[in-house]
């Protein structure tokens, strides 16, 4: 959902914008209005909105300024201009200055829709584009890493930051041994499958339960843990669950051992060989003929876009989208080489599980897990591990179903008890977002949904409500009146009191004093 901000100093001109963008069966949401640029310059640094739609002549502070102004310091904050054709010269100001698109005056709704749609277009494509290329930083700084423990060739610009990153820490090198213990009847096919199973499931204790820190798969059975040094029983209590948790799951055995701490990411190698030469268990895999089998090409960028991607479709609102996106994953997923297509599986079901723990408040269930990635094992052919595909993505949209349900009601009813117990403080979406413990965006989908009125609109009419009664029962000045319902500005106040009832806080008193 696409958060916009209104900037407009005429208030019948800015309540029709608003009406435009309210009317669209679009996911656009009006998060908030200014009557100028300087505050609007606030609110951009309050409300984050993904778009500002802004007059470009208003006083104190107009559109062209606002726009040199917030658009270094906040540089994924689009601007539509909306400008009289006298205005051209200011038009191209605004462009040069990075505007992405202009409006002329008057404009209709379906040239504000179009417009929008532009908008919302570009900045879905940023995001994405965004989360991808973080996650590919992130790729290759662990391809960097691995060949740091491998003594192999690296980018040079990638050591820098690898040094700073990981000096002081502690190495502890994970190994397991054996892939084919005799009470699992695991076959050789199985182990590429397991092997990804366990970084997962070491990655998601040292995401919940751990001091932080960096999860790496070096060789065939082998992973690198770098935590802080002063990790202290942190570290035994992730090492235990790390242990306890993967033989439960998948009957096999972790042997973890204790390298010591990092001086230099030259000295990294020594450490990881030397840990590995004092361990009893040391070995590698091995095939039939005793040869060392080759380490996994894991590649979980296609695993942190899938969980990015739905935690941005869940705190968006979007249920229909999301169903799409994961529909779209699943058939993608089923037309790679079979070889492949088990562990792109298993990285599905991964990162729903993460959005699930960390988006949708569900305990990750042991039981459940084991019998799932069972069946997946004993999955053979394409068909069949589309449908494990298909049921995980279903128990993922239950889950998501019942978190809304769960919410949508109570986390509305506090919100609006909050306002109205809070209407004359300087409220924010933010700030009530925090309060019922939900993001920002969804939650401003969630409560225009159930409401029928966005947040501003909403806390704007309680504030008028609450108006009409002092002014109706007492004898405070419309100053006094404005300041108790959160206006410091009485003109403003006086222009928001006539449009929502056509009088003037004056006339309103006139009429309705007995």
């Amino acid at each position: 959902m696409m958060r916009i901000l209104l900037v407009e100093d005429e208030p019948l001109f800015r309540k029709g914008l608003a009406k435009m963008i309210a009317g669209a069966e679009a996911s656009w949401d009006v998060c908030g209005e200014a009557e100028n640029g300087l505050v609007a310059e606030r609110l951009i640094a309050e409300l984050q909105p993904d778009l500002v739609v802004t007059d470009i002549r208003m006083p104190v502070m107009d559109g062209l300024e606002l726009l040199r102004r917030t658009k270094p310091a906040f540089p994924d904050i689009e601007f539509i201009v909306i400008t009289g054709f006298q205005d051209f010269h200011y038009a191209q100001a605004a462009l040069r200055s990075g505007a992405l698109d202009l409006l002329v005056k008057p404009c209709s709704k379906q040239d504000m829709h179009e417009a929008l749609a532009k908008a919302d277009a570009y900045v879905q494509k940023k995001q994405t584009a965004a989360r991808k290329e973080a996650i590919e930083r992130q790729l290759l700084q662990e391809n960097a890493l691995r060949a740091v423990f491998l003594r192999f060739p690296y980018r040079p610009e990638a050591a820098a930051l690898l040094e700073r990153e990981l000096r002081g820490s502690k190495l502890i090198v994970l190994h397991v041994a054996d892939f084919l213990p005799a009470d699992r009847g695991y076959a050789k096919r199985d182990v590429p499958l397991l092997q990804f199973a366990v970084l997962n499931i070491m990655g998601e204790l040292l995401d919940a339960q751990g001091p932080g820190g960096t999860l790496l798969l070096t060789e065939a059975g082998r992973f690198a843990l770098l935590l802080p040094a002063d990790a202290g029983a942190e570290e035994q209590r992730l090492l235990d669950a790390v242990c306890s948790t993967v033989r439960q799951l998948l009957g096999l055995t972790v042997a973890p051992r204790v390298a010591g701490l990092v001086h230099s990411l030259g000295g990294l190698a020594d450490l990881y060989e030397a840990a590995l030469a004092e361990s009893a268990q040391s070995r590698v895999a091995a095939d039939r003929d005793g040869k060392p089998e080759a380490a996994l090409p894991v590649n979980r960028v296609r695993q942190q876009l899938i969980g990015a991607q739905a935690a941005a479709l869940i705190m968006a609102g979007q249920s229909e989208a999301l169903q799409q996106y994961l529909d779209g994953m699943t058939k993608e997923m089923s037309a790679m080489d079979a070889e492949t297509l088990p562990i792109e599986a298993l990285s599905l079901s991964f990162a729903l599980q993460d959005v699930a723990r960390k988006q949708l408040e569900r305990e990750s269930d042991a039981r459940s897990l084991t019998e799932r990635i069972s069946k997946l094992n004993e999955c053979r052919g394409r068909d069949e591990v589309r449908a494990w595909m298909k049921a995980e993505t279903e128990r993922f949209m239950r889950h998501y179903d019942e978190w809304q349900n769960r919410y949508s009601a109570s986390a509305v009813s506090r919100a609006v008890r909050y306002i109205e117990e809070r209407y004359a403080e300087q409220l924010s979406l933010q700030q009530l977002a925090s309060h019922v413990h939900l993001n920002a965006a969804y939650f401003s989908h969630l409560f225009k949904k159930e409401t029928g009125r966005s947040f501003v609109n909403f806390l704007i009419d309680v504030r008028m409500a609450k108006a009409k009664q002092l002014l109706s029962n007492t004898d405070l000045s419309v100053t006094e009146v404005s300041g108790m319902v959160g206006y410091d500005l009485p003109n403003y106040f006086a222009k928001l009191f006539k449009m929502n009832t056509g009088l003037s806080p004056k006339e309103y008193r006139k009429q309705n004093t007995i």
